[in-house]
């Protein structure tokens, strides 16, 4: 055995390491950890939701809840005038906005998408012919 020889050292020392007995571990490693991992098990998720606010963030919420009830049912009862005619303004904004696009926008849009399936498919020809002209690739 040549010890320059890599091959003979690596034997060597594989054969020296299969010598060796198996570590062991140590007779108080498992209840070690079962004692570590016991009161991680026992342990409940934290308490989340409205109950764990404060007591001030609780009152808080249930005012500003009592305030938006009171200010839906005020302009359900007895809208004011304003609010009736920017509602009025926001339907008729609307009517136009869906004419402009039956009109004018939709069939600018359809023949667009139409003309970019089109080129796409297209490309896609004259790609799959130049492949073939040049010889493309070969399938042994």
């Amino acid at each position: 055995m040549d010890p320059a020889d890599p091959a003979d050292l690596e034997r060597l020392v594989d054969r020296e390491l299969k010598r060796l007995p198996a570590p062991r571990a140590p007779q108080t490693l498992l209840p070690r950890v079962m004692a570590a991992v016991a009161p991680g098990q026992r342990a409940t998720a934290p308490a989340t939701g409205w109950s764990t606010w404060s007591p001030a963030w609780q009152a808080s919420s249930v005012g500003v809840l009592l305030l938006m009830i009171a200010t839906i049912a005020w302009l359900y009862s007895a809208p004011p005038a304003p609010v009736v005619e920017s509602t009025r303004t926001a339907g008729e904004i609307a009517a136009v906005m869906r004419v402009f696009w039956d009109v004018l926008l939709q069939p600018v849009a359809t023949y667009i998408f139409v003309l970019g399936i089109s080129l796409a498919l297209a490309c896609a020809a004259a790609w799959a012919a130049f492949e073939l002209a040049l010889g493309g690739a070969s399938h042994q």
